[in-house]
């Protein structure tokens, strides 16, 4: 089960298909997928049947999936999605922040929110990837500790190659 977490400026509440209302908006916005796989949901509709499938988890026993959505506490505005996929010791994370509420640190702020959370379970190690061309997600994972491996991967987004980089955060041996 996905707990709800919370920071200063930020509730994150696990992800339910109810949300596809209030999120359509955002989720809707082309500029959201320019380095990310996936596109806008058709409609609503789409949207809810997404989140039904993402908070219903991957069936699998060792694998658990954490969907969160992040509202702004002072006027419940809301600025992005964090998700995780948890197969420990390992985790791996992502983090979107929608357009209109960048460069004011939310993206940092609830990824490591996550993070604590993540490394409070056991995790060991936590992978993000990011298209090198996102220098925004790129300094974010920095700033968060996590390192770059020194191999990146060809990718392919939409027809264009392109290439990822991997990010990890280890947690120090007692």
């Amino acid at each position: 089960m996905t707990p709800t977490l919370a920071t200063s400026r930020l509730d994150l509440e696990p992800l339910a298909s109810d949300h596809a209302r209030i999120a359509y908006a955002s989720f809707a916005d082309e500029s959201l997928y320019r380095y990310m796989i996936g596109s806008p949901p058709a409609d609503e509709r789409a949207l809810h049947d997404h989140f039904a499938r993402l908070a219903a988890g991957s069936g699998r026993p060792n694998e658990l999936w954490l969907n969160w959505l992040a509202f702004r506490r002072d006027d419940r505005s809301l600025v992005g999605w964090h998700q995780a996929t948890l197969t420990l010791p390992t985790a791996s994370i992502a983090w979107v922040t929608f357009p209109a509420h960048r460069r004011h640190g939310y993206a940092h702020e609830g990824a490591a929110e996550v993070v604590g959370w993540l490394l409070r379970q056991g995790t060991r190690e936590i992978v993000a990837q990011s298209d090198e061309r996102n220098a925004a997600s790129r300094r974010t994972a920095v700033a968060l500790g996590f390192v770059e491996d020194a191999d990146p991967i060809a990718e392919e987004l939409r027809g264009e190659a392109t290439v990822d980089r991997i990010y990890r955060l280890r947690k120090a041996s007692a």
